[in-house]
């Protein structure tokens, strides 16, 4: 009998549940009081014991909502809210419910692993957790080991939080040391805690699986304790008792007010507390869970609002996906609710749920078409009309798939590889893709695969499938989830054959697609023979124009119309991939790209991979200059390779022979640098990318070019324009000519400076060499070009742009030397520079029509600088 002022919000208040009173109080058929006593009382102990262990949860996990002793005790009001009257409970099965209760969230703090923070180190998540928390920046062999104190302080609560339902279910069983070597465990007797303790861990360990997994799991009952009860355990029966009874626990009791002014949540953490410190105690209403709200919801409380939304649209479809099970079990047993009402609604919800001020309408962001949208935002609209970049971005999957195989069964480096091939069939041209990577499973082939704007590799399904796979430094080139769908560019005939490479055969599954994204695609097994045969996955699309013909995929516009082989194609889209490439074309099967081999490659075969058109006397003639014997590698700070590349000024904006790429396959021109430099994206396309190369390196590589060019055959005029590059790198010029004096003569920093110092006055023509103006000029054009005779002391800074980047407004090198944008050529600010080091500050400047040379005794003027040292300046010499 309730004793007065009791109330059901009180603490010990469990003892009053229906459920409780039912298996442990009240009598039961062929079930004696000792045996309600013994199972009662050994929960009741193990319930001191849990409650030690669940507090220690709230410092282990700031901001989370109550998780402590009132929390599990509440777990048998809400399981008997739907489990009065409609089912039965045994006291041994009570005993196994309750502690499973005790159990499921008790994880949650370091305190549930005899050796704290140690323990934790040593799993697999925590080695994923903070390689991702560290993501792409630089960090020594024992981050992971040993990572920053701020790593570690995020990465606990993190772990904890994923590990838990899955220690929880260790915790039956483990035991703790005590300082004089005794070992205690939650459950004291032996025998009970041999018997029962896998079953309550498998039950506390499922309130975080699926349904379905319950189902698969748990769906035999385990028979009676010997000598103890009658009654057999139904797994799944307490299984569902459970999650569903912590899903409805919502209300205040899980975040008081007076606690939330003293801890100060934050983020998500914080609309948690501001929506349930106002939920009432849930009731039932023709088989509807109703939940309402104490105080309303203010306009400024509205993200709280849509949370508790959220949150109980959950709560219903656990509701609705236990009542299916049920109802798929012989057993006939169900649960008093079946749904909760308002869910699915916001209208409906808010009439129990109330606000103030505004009204919560179902307004979520939809896509009303969604193949429009991954036509548009997967195809053309943001890689182009170049159907390459399709076969860039299938390459790049497959050098994921095999660099995560590589990581996840410890091979080499070298290992694994891509086969391109294009065939001729009865029903058209096919591109196939196939690789011998990791694979995939029904679960990702249906999931993160078809999941526009879903990168797997970013996933927590990644993590699921391949444990540890993160930890051992996978690092996927894919990050958008949208590369895949580039597909449909050039064909809406699709099929995806996958195999994991830990699965049989008959794991392998075709998903095909008919009509691009207009249909359903079909899921299927595959084939006895069909799939990769040692496990990959291979993407065959159908093209819809003939890969030789206009607009198809060999087909290029550049020196007229000109057709690739696949190889050529290949090769120039891939250059550095770290996997061994081969193509298959015409029935013949030939090696394209070996695993690392861009640093091995000859200079011309660097150079013609990246631009298999280039025409074969532009090679020719800077062979003869020497000049692209000035390729090196370009080191990172640890030493790592991050290019293959020389200075050459570019006649055009870009060049087709110098690109940045990403994961080994190119992404962006580079102007007056040719070769390769190793980079990372900027845009979901990844036609936009930025040099990995540090300063100090790239600085380093930029002064031997100098070194290198000032010593070669080239013309003086090439390697003044070398010189306003290298100055863009932030490099040393070693002897490189800045400008011509009079006619012919050039002058390197040095002998300028010799020059400036015996000099009063200079005139100087910051454009660069002069060429015809007829409206300024008395002489035919033809005699301009073959007598013009400059005058003796002019000075002529040549002008070229060295600027080698530019994505959107940022420039590189210029972002990471911290040089000003740009104003003037770096020549020109060269010279200044150097007339104020030799002339002091007291210069004057003007600007004005000089002549500046003439032909056949015609003087020709132009607009020109003068400088004039003054004379303080001079005699301070």
């Amino acid at each position: 009998m309730r004793k007065k002022g009791q109330n059901v919000s009180s603490p010990s208040d469990f003892r009053l549940t229906w459920l409780w009173r039912h298996a442990f109080v009240n009598p039961l058929p062929d079930v004696t009081p000792a045996e309600q006593e013994f199972f009662r009382e050994r929960y009741l102990a193990m319930r001191e014991k849990a409650a030690v262990l669940v507090s220690q949860i709230a410092s282990a996990m700031p901001g989370l909502t109550v998780h402590d002793l009132t929390h599990l005790d509440a777990l048998w009001e809400t399981a008997s809210l739907v489990s009065e009257g409609a089912i039965t409970v045994s006291p041994a099965e009570a005993f196994v419910f309750g502690a499973s209760v005790l159990l499921h969230d008790s994880a949650m703090s370091l305190a549930a692993y005899p050796q704290g923070l140690d323990q934790l180190k040593q799993t697999i998540a925590w080695k994923d957790t903070v390689m991702a928390l560290l993501g792409d920046c630089e960090h020594g062999p024992d981050a992971v080991s040993a990572p920053p104190r701020d790593i570690v302080q995020r990465a606990v609560p993190e772990v904890l939080r994923q590990l838990h339902a899955q220690q929880a279910g260790a915790l039956a069983k483990q035991g703790w040391v005590t300082a004089n070597g005794d070992t205690v465990y939650l459950i004291d007797d032996a025998e009970l805690r041999f018997f029962y303790g896998e079953t309550i861990g498998q039950i506390a360990h499922s309130h975080w699986w699926s349904v379905a997994h319950v189902e698969e799991e748990l769906s035999e009952d385990l028979g009676a304790f010997p000598s103890k009860t009658k009654s057999r355990i139904d797994r799944v029966k307490l299984a569902c008792l459970l999650r569903i009874a912590d899903a409805l626990h919502l209300d205040q009791r899980r975040a008081p007010r007076f606690l939330r002014a003293l801890t100060h949540p934050q983020g998500v953490s914080a609309l948690h507390w501001a929506f349930q410190e106002r939920l009432a105690v849930p009731h039932i209403e023709h088989e509807a869970v109703v939940f309402t709200a104490g105080a309303p919801f203010e306009i400024s409380d509205a993200d709280a609002w849509w949370l508790a939304y959220d949150t109980i649209s959950a709560v219903n479809r656990e509701l609705q996906d236990v009542d299916l099970l049920m109802q798929n079990r012989a057993q006939g047993l169900f649960f008093r609710a079946r749904r909760v009402k308002g869910a699915g609604s916001p209208e409906s919800l808010a009439r129990t749920i109330h606000t103030r001020g505004w009204r919560p309408i179902d307004t979520q962001l939809r896509v009303s078409d969604i193949p429009k949208v991954v036509e548009t935002l997967g195809g053309a609209k943001l890689y182009g009309d170049d159907p390459t970049i399709v076969l860039r971005e299938l390459i790049q999957n497959s050098a994921d798939a095999v660099q995560a195989r590589r990581r996840y069964q410890g091979r080499r480096e070298s290992w694994g590889s891509i086969v391109v091939s294009l065939s001729e069939r009865s029903d058209g041209h096919w591109l196939t893709v196939e690789d011998n990577g990791i694979g995939m499973s029904e679960r990702v082939l249906t999931g993160p695969l078809i999941d526009f704007g879903t990168s797997f590799w970013r996933s927590t399904l990644a993590t699921q499938e391949f444990p540890g796979l993160i930890a051992k430094g996978m690092n996927a080139i894919g990050r958008y989830g949208i590369g895949f769908f580039s597909v449909f560019m050039l064909g809406t005939v699709v099929r995806v054959v996958s195999r994991r490479c830990d699965q049989g055969e008959e794991c392998a599954r075709v998903l095909e697609f008919r009509d691009g994204t207009a249909s359903r695609p079909i899921l299927s097994p595959a084939e006895k023979g069909c799939a990769p045969v040692d496990g990959g996955t291979r993407v065959e699309v159908r093209l819809k124009v003939d890969p030789r013909a206009k607009g198809g995929l060999l087909h290029v516009n550049r020196f007229g119309e000109t057709v690739l082989t696949l190889h050529q194609l290949v090769a120039s889209l891939a250059p550095s991939v770290a996997v061994s490439v081969e193509v298959e074309e015409n029935g013949a099967s030939v090696p394209a790209i070996g695993p690392g081999d861009w640093l091995e490659l000859a200079d011309d075969a660097l150079l013609s991979r990246l631009d298999p058109l280039a025409k074969s006397d532009a090679h020719d003639r800077e062979r003869k200059s020497g000049h692209h014997a000035a390729i090196r590698t370009v080191f990172g700070e640890s030493g790592q390779p991050l290019g293959r590349a020389y200075i050459k000024p570019s006649e055009y904006s870009r060049s087709d022979r110098g690109w940045i790429t990403i994961g080994g396959l190119r992404a962006a021109r580079l102007a007056n640098v040719q070769g390769l430099l190793v980079g990372e994206t900027v845009t979901a396309s990844r036609n936009s990318a930025l040099p990995l190369v540090p300063q100090e390196r790239l600085a380093e590589w930029a002064t031997e070019q100098a070194r290198i060019i000032a010593a070669s055959k080239a013309d003086e005029l090439l390697k003044a324009k070398c010189a306003e590059i290298v100055l863009e790198c932030c490099g040393r010029l070693e002897g490189l000519p800045i400008v011509c004096w009079g006619r012919d003569e050039w002058l390197n920093a040095d002998e300028f400076c010799e020059r400036l110092a015996s000099s009063t006055e200079l005139t100087v023509c910051f454009d660069g060499h002069f060429s015809y103006d007829e409206d300024e000029d008395d002489v035919h054009p033809r005699d301009f070009r073959n007598e013009f005779e400059i005058g003796a002391d002019i000075v002529v800074v040549p002008k070229h742009d060295g600027s080698i980047l530019t994505v959107g407004r940022q420039a590189w090198p210029r972002s990471i030397t911290g040089q000003p944008a740009r104003r003037d050529s770096n020549l020109a600010a060269e010279v200044r520079r150097l007339l104020a080091q030799v002339w002091g500050d007291e210069v004057e400047e003007d600007s004005e029509n000089r002549e500046v040379g003439k032909v056949s005794g015609t003087s020709i003027t132009r607009h020109v600088t003068i400088y004039r040292r003054v004379a303080d300046s001079v005699g301070d010499e």
